[in-house]
């Protein structure tokens, strides 16, 4: 009985170090509510209108709802193994997101150092989603009221696949990293022994940033440039032309943070150059390509150009956005978010009529901590925007309202 006993003891003494040295968890978090939300699109005598009212509008409204794995092993000397697989899904329909993939929101692995940072591969997050997207009183979340959906857009935020990604360690409270992530794919071949197409999907994507986070003061800057060129075999049966589309985006963000203690206040500003939203942009993934609420114009610039492309797809789209907000606590668990955010926007190429874009979004909500794990959160927010155009005749001006209120639970796990 003894001897079992300090068998017993000495697995179970090997076993408690092997642990201390690796480990894994399984986490994850399922966020849903329940909200209404009105859009209005007139140009004219051209009037789009949608009314939503239910749980599909408000699943994952302050955060996506995930599920994941993530774990490290110590290598010794302050080193570190370390990996990351995070699935994204709709607690609503139950069905998988980010296109449907296994671990679509993050699924990387690479080494970490006490001393040098850390150096990870796979589909990962750009710099601007760890140093500009958790900003802001409503950060990237609650669908217009933040600025994933609002006036910036996912410039914000960004999944990166197949890519390289360097963070630095702190460094009294700065930080900053690259990543980068491309492709290149070319084909050649003849048709009817005469003629030779070409096709090609070749992208560069470098991601950088940096934060200073130090007491009530912190701040965020980012910069992401995005090159492609992509070209598409014709359809010889269709008399269809290929098609080839070349161009660089530039966006970069600039955000900041002042806690007082009673209220914390929230700046932000960044710029957009180029064709974020261009449908035949090479297939390595780039994720911001949106442009919040002014994807809701699409229909008044479809038609503009012979190709096709719309407002924000080509190389004359230029964007403009700008946000403050506040945060004040509301007692010990609770507190009240406010913010504005506006944009301006433009497309320089000739086919668009000099048109012009505003947006303008107000927002307020309010989060109450139930627990360490859960809480529950409500949101009301209206937008206003326009498109002007030179000829007012040909195109009068396109206008936008939208409005959404909404209520929520989430729980972590």
């Amino acid at each position: 009985m003894k001897k079992t006993l300090l068998a017993t003891a000495v697995v179970a003494g090997f076993t408690g170090a092997a642990q201390a040295n690796s480990s894994v968890t399984i986490y994850g978090l399922v966020d849903a509510g329940i909200a209404y939300d009105k859009t209005k699109v007139t140009q004219g005598d051209n009037r789009i209108e949608n009314r939503i009212f239910g749980m599909q509008k408000f699943t994952g409204a302050r955060n996506g709802s995930r599920w994941g794995f993530k774990g490290s092993e110590d290598l010794g000397n302050g080193s570190k193994a370390i990996f990351q697989l995070e699935s994204g899904f709709d607690p609503g329909t139950g069905k998988s997101l980010q296109g449907n993939r296994l671990f679509g929101r993050q699924a990387y692995f690479g080494l970490s150092n006490d001393n040098w940072g850390a150096l990870t591969l796979g589909r990962q997050y750009s710099i601007a989603s760890q140093k500009i997207a958790p900003k802001g009183p409503f950060n990237a979340g609650y669908f217009q009221a933040g600025q994933l959906f609002g006036a910036f857009g996912s410039t914000i935020y960004g999944r990166m696949n197949n890519s390289v990604k360097y963070m630095s360690p702190d460094f009294s409270g700065f930080q900053f990293g690259i990543a980068h992530a491309g492709n290149h794919n070319k084909s050649e071949f003849e048709w009817d022994g005469i003629d030779k197409i070409e096709t090609k999907q070749a992208s560069n994507w470098i991601s950088t940033g940096g934060s200073y986070d130090n007491g009530p003061l912190a701040i965020g800057v980012s910069y992401d440039r995005y090159r492609t060129n992509a070209r598409t075999a014709p359809d010889i049966s269709k008399g269809t032309p290929a098609k080839t589309h070349k161009g660089t985006v530039h966006t970069w963000n600039l955000f900041g943070t002042y806690d007082f203690d009673i209220v914390k206040l929230d700046l932000g500003y960044g710029q957009v150059r180029g064709a974020i939203g261009n449908k035949d942009r090479a297939n390595v993934e780039m994720e911001a390509s949106s442009i919040g609420l002014n994807n809701l114009f699409t229909p008044f610039t479809q038609g503009m150009r012979s190709d096709g492309l719309l407002y924000s797809q080509t190389n004359g789209y230029r964007q403009q956005a700008w946000t403050v907000g506040l945060t004040i606590p509301a007692g010990e668990t609770g507190k009240v978010l406010a913010s504005y955010q506006g944009s301006h926007t433009k497309n320089n190429d000739r086919e668009f009529d000099g048109v012009k874009g505003n947006l303008h979004i107000f927002s307020l909500g309010y989060e109450y901590r139930l627990s360490k794990r859960s809480l529950i959160f409500a949101v009301a927010s209206i937008g206003t925007g326009r498109l002007k155009f030179n000829d007012s005749q040909a195109h009068p001006k396109a206008r936008l309202s939208t409005s959404l209120v909404g209520v929520g639970l989430q729980t972590r796990f």
